[in-house]
């Protein structure tokens, strides 16, 4: 089994998008693209993670247009081309919100310490808050384009049942908790987690226009 790290899986997903967009020359209007993240931990350490990116109507279309096929936008996540295990990778367009959705679970994005678990949240995240009866740490994330644009959106962390101690240290940007020992098997599963990537995110925004017709085939040969 790979070494995975903590956001491997979230930057190849982001950077896929990004790098589609970013293959056009034309100019991005100075329009918002939202963003939203929620990601779940598990008892083990594994996460799932749902991101929704909602873009102008104009980049939708082309992106739509161009890509064709959503799951391209998750090629660089299957375990030939990431360094991260992940499953279960889905994707779709909502026409009527202008969105695609991409989702998946990653192996073993939290770190067993010991007598502690640790998350590793990337650069550009913004620590909100914490709602401790939920388990759910709370980010906001904002930029701008390179071309004009902006991101904005919120991401959500919430932790396995039974997590206590739960920390956000801003300085090493990990959340840390405790779960109690584990109980005799037939319990009730856990959920997943992670943070966002606003660099990638702001490549998003700063698309373009139009996405090439040649980007499905480029896509499939490499």
């Amino acid at each position: 089994m790979r070494t995975s790290r903590p956001d491997a899986a979230l930057r190849s997903v982001l950077l896929c998008v990004a790098l589609l967009f970013v293959a056009s020359a034309a100019p991005l209007a100075a329009q918002q693209t939202k963003y939203s993240g929620e990601f779940v931990l598990k008892p083990n350490g594994d996460m799932g993670m749902v991101i929704k990116i909602t873009l102008p109507m104009a980049q939708y279309q082309a992106l739509r247009q161009g890509v064709g096929n959503p799951y391209l936008l998750l090629r660089d996540t299957y375990s030939n081309r990431s360094e991260a295990e992940a499953t279960g990778q889905r994707a779709e367009w909502d026409d009527s919100s202008r969105s695609v959705t991409l989702s998946l679970t990653e192996l073993g994005a939290a770190r067993n310490m010991g007598n502690r678990w640790e998350v590793e949240v990337p650069e550009g995240t913004i620590f909100s808050n914490l709602d401790e009866a939920k388990r759910t740490f709370y980010f906001n994330e904002s930029g701008a384009g390179m071309m004009g644009g902006s991101v904005q959106g919120t991401s959500r962390l919430t932790l396995p049942p039974g997590a206590q101690e739960m920390k956000w240290d801003e300085g090493r940007r990990i959340v840390s908790y405790v779960l109690p020992a584990p109980k005799a098997p037939g319990g009730s599963p856990g959920l997943l987690i992670v943070g966002i990537l606003l660099i990638v995110l702001g490549a998003v925004a700063v698309a373009a226009s139009f996405v090439p017709r040649s980007a499905p085939a480029a896509a499939a040969k490499s």
